[in-house]
């Protein structure tokens, strides 16, 4: 699809964590305590694996502020054509705080427009320690070995010099990205969703959600104008959640920042896509253009896996990917 840059949302959410090495929950809080920062294990990556160019951060954040800090979904790559300002994904969740109020929680990676607590930390997911190599400024990129860690903290010692991949020591992308991340210090609320660290220093705030994301790049004439990211959702606190939305918040700016003013924007129902696009199909940006079209999607989102139902009405059956087997189809 020669005419159209897609930002490919991929969703499966989970009921309980997927197989892994067991994390000391101890480990996790000591991270904490630590630090002198919430935010100091940021990273950042470029995913430049196709014809498209991005910047993605380990806290959530895609997106370079319309190339302020970074490629901001360039398109094609070797341009400075850039077609969003930033997205992130959200989760949110309506709980209730230890004085019986009923709170809204909404856990973010936005880059630019943070909720920050009064002393300046954001409100927001941050990374977790020990998914990328500490002694330099990357998150884990499948292409740049020395930005992985020695050790994988959710993989046993064998894994050590290979690819963290989603279903074994290796790629499926010819370019691939991975970071986790959670929301320990969203503590705008005196919401603990941990019963379990109740007597540490400092004790998990926000939903007690954890994301695993993943960024997919083929360099295949089929999805070279393409990336894709699943985001595996944990509940890793002792609360259950009886109410949770997950979404994204994009801000395209179809053009270029300084002409976004004549974007139009649609969403077609029957493919499940938000796409936008220049109302002129002309832009003066970076010495004048005619844009193409950007659009996101879910590709998939949250069903029963084991029903073999199309629960979300996408045309696919949502069957569980733990027995790492392409039941419905629908992998690339």
């Amino acid at each position: 699809m020669k005419n159209l840059f897609l930002l490919f949302i991929l969703f499966p959410l989970l009921a309980q964590d997927y197989p892994k090495k067991p994390v000391n929950k101890s480990d996790l809080i000591s991270r904490s305590v630590g630090k002198t920062m919430a935010t100091e294990d940021r990273k950042y990556g470029d995913h430049n694996g196709n014809r498209v160019e991005c910047r993605f951060f380990n806290y959530g954040g895609i997106g370079g502020a319309g190339g302020a800090v970074g490629p901001s979904g360039i398109y094609p790559r070797g341009t400075a054509h850039a077609y969003f300002f930033e997205f992130t994904p959200v989760v949110a969740a309506s709980v209730v705080d230890t004085a019986g109020n009923r709170k809204h929680i909404v856990s973010d990676g936005a880059i630019w427009l943070t909720d920050d607590s009064p002393d300046g930390t954001p409100w927001s997911f941050e990374p977790l320690p020990g998914y990328a190599n500490p002694n330099q400024e990357f998150m884990a990129m499948s292409d740049i070995k020395d930005s992985w860690p020695e050790t994988w903290p959710n993989q046993e010692s064998d894994w050590d010099g290979f690819w963290n991949g989603q279903y074994g020591k290796y790629t499926r992308a010819d370019q691939e990205s991975y970071f986790v991340m959670d929301d320990f210090y969203n503590d705008e609320y005196a919401y603990f969703p941990d019963s379990t660290d109740a007597g540490n220093v400092e004790r998990r705030a926000g939903l007690g959600i954890e994301i695993a994301a993943r960024g997919y790049q083929w360099n295949h004439p089929a999805a070279e104008d393409i990336i894709i990211v699943t985001y595996w959702i944990t509940n890793v606190g002792t609360s259950t959640l009886d109410s949770v939305v997950f979404g994204m918040y994009g801000d395209a700016d179809v053009g270029g920042s300084s002409d976004f003013h004549d974007d139009d924007a649609w969403f077609d129902t029957e493919n499940d896509m938000v796409y936008q696009w220049d109302h002129n199909s002309w832009s003066n940006s970076y010495g004048g253009f005619k844009p193409v079209y950007f659009g996101w999607c879910f590709l998939e989102s949250p069903g029963n896996p084991y029903d073999g139902i199309d629960n979300d009405g996408d045309g696919m059956v949502d069957e569980s990917q733990f027995d790492g087997i392409d039941n419905d189809g629908d992998w690339l």
